[in-house]
């Protein structure tokens, strides 16, 4: 199999900077608490705490912990699923770069990029502190929205809004060629 010359751009570059990022404004947000930064690995409850700040009308800080994955689904209570989640996470990352390789859409490796940064630096988290740190929340815009997130699970969201864009251009395209 022929690696695309771009391939490294996508595999290591683009994550590398979401991870920087994502690691970077975690340490951030614990700092603005002032928690320590492995505060998820003392207190995984750290969310019942009340830690926000309002920062805009858009969005606010609020430091809490997430032991599971999207949404706080799946939680990692026991060690044996915290490390089930972190080998997934890992899995996962490999399947995606196998894929990135194969696949010559623009804005599906942008996505993927974007992706594999996500996991890892959420992975990060769960291998070192047993939880995700989360520190966004939109709720006063969006109440509909109750969640609190972070950079990493942001540039998941980007990534996958990415790989949408790009089925649906492929889906414009066809339609067009078809018409034509």
């Amino acid at each position: 199999m022929a690696i695309y010359k771009s391939f490294w751009a996508y595999a290591l570059a683009l994550p590398g900077v979401t991870v920087i990022a994502d690691q970077l404004t975690k340490k951030w947000a614990t700092g603005l608490f002032n928690q320590p930064f492995n505060i998820c690995e003392q207190n995984p409850d750290v969310g019942r705490m009340g830690f926000h700040h309002d920062f805009s009308p858009v969005v606010d800080w609020a430091l809490t912990c997430n032991k599971g994955v999207s949404f706080g689904m799946l939680e990692a209570d026991t060690p044996v699923k915290r490390w089930a989640l972190t080998i997934f996470a890992a899995v996962m990352v490999l399947v995606m770069l196998v894929v990135l390789a194969k696949t010559a859409e623009k804005w599906t490796r942008v996505g993927l990029g974007f992706i594999i940064g996500g996991a890892i630096g959420n992975a990060i988290d769960r291998f070192l502190h047993g939880s995700v740190t989360d520190f966004i929340s939109v709720g006063d815009f969006l109440p509909f929205f109750p969640w609190v997130f972070n950079i990493a699970d942001s540039a998941i969201t980007i990534g996958v809004m990415f790989i949408a864009l790009d089925i649906f251009l492929d889906w414009r395209r066809e339609r067009q060629q078809k018409a034509s």
